[in-house]
C-alpha cells in the first residue's frame, strides 16, 4: 500500500504517551497512529445530504409543534373586559359575605385572613393584589380589581384562575394551592364573568 508522510506537531507529553501505548499494544508507532485514525474515522457517521435534510425536518417539526401548543394555550385564556371584571368583583363580594355568615366567623377580619390564605399561595398573586381586593371588599365605593389586573392573574404556573380556585378551596376547606379549573360543581369563570353576583343565591 502506497504511503504518504504526514507531519503533525503535537505536545511532547502526548507523543510520549502515544509511544507508550504503541509499545504496550505491540505495534510500531506508525502502525499504532494509523490504526487510531482508521478507528476514529469509522466511528464517524457520514454527513450526507439526506442526513442533514432529516435533521432539519425534525427541527422544523419540533418548532411547528411548539407553535401549535402555544396557539392552543392562548385560545384557552379568556381576556377580561371591563364588564367581565365588574361582574367578577360583584361575585367575589357576594360569595364572601355568604361564606362569612355560613361559616359563622367571629369577625370579618377572621374571615378575610382565612380566605386570603387560599390566594396568597399562587405565584402570580402578590401583596398589591391583596390590598386591591381588600379595598374592593371592605371600602365603600372602593375601586374593584380592574380588567388589566384580572388578566395579569391568568399568567400563573399552577392555575390560570387563582381567585375562582381560591374561593372554591376556601368554601370546601381544601388544600390551599390545588387548582380547581376543572371543578364542575361551581360556576365557571366564564359564567361568573357573564352573570356576576346573581349566581351566588344558587350556591
Amino acid at each position: 500500500m502506497k504511503r504518504t508522510q504526514l507531519n503533525v506537531s503535537i505536545d511532547p507529553n502526548l507523543l510520549q504517551k502515544v509511544k507508550e501505548c504503541a509499545m504496550r499494544s505491540g505495534k510500531t508507532l506508525n502502525r499504532y497512529v494509523s490504526d487510531c485514525f482508521i478507528n476514529q474515522i469509522e466511528e464517524l457517521e457520514p454527513e450526507t445530504i439526506e442526513n442533514r435534510f432529516n435533521k432539519l425536518e425534525y427541527r422544523l417539526q419540533c418548532i411547528e409543534e411548539s407553535l401549535h401548543m402555544d396557539s392552543n394555550e392562548s385560545k384557552k385564556t379568556k381576556i377580561f373586559t371591563p364588564e367581565d371584571a365588574k361582574n367578577f368583583n360583584d361575585f367575589i363580594k357576594a360569595i364572601f359575605i355568604k361564606e362569612l355568615n355560613r361559616k359563622q366567623y367571629k369577625s370579618t377580619k377572621d374571615a378575610w385572613n382565612d380566605f386570603i390564605k387560599h390566594l396568597n399561595c399562587f405565584d402570580q398573586w402578590n401583596e398589591i393584589c391583596s390590598i386591591r381586593l381588600k379595598e374592593s371588599l371592605f371600602i365603600e365605593h372602593g375601586d374593584p380589581l380592574s380588567c388589566d389586573e384580572m388578566n395579569s392573574l391568568q399568567n400563573g404556573e399552577r392555575c390560570p384562575s387563582p381567585i375562582r380556585t381560591g374561593i372554591i378551596n376556601w368554601i370546601n376547606n381544601s388544600k390551599q394551592d390545588e387548582c380547581c379549573c376543572s371543578y364542575k360543581d361551581f360556576p365557571s369563570q366564564k359564567s361568573i364573568c357573564e352573570k356576576g353576583s346573581t349566581l351566588v343565591k344558587d350556591l
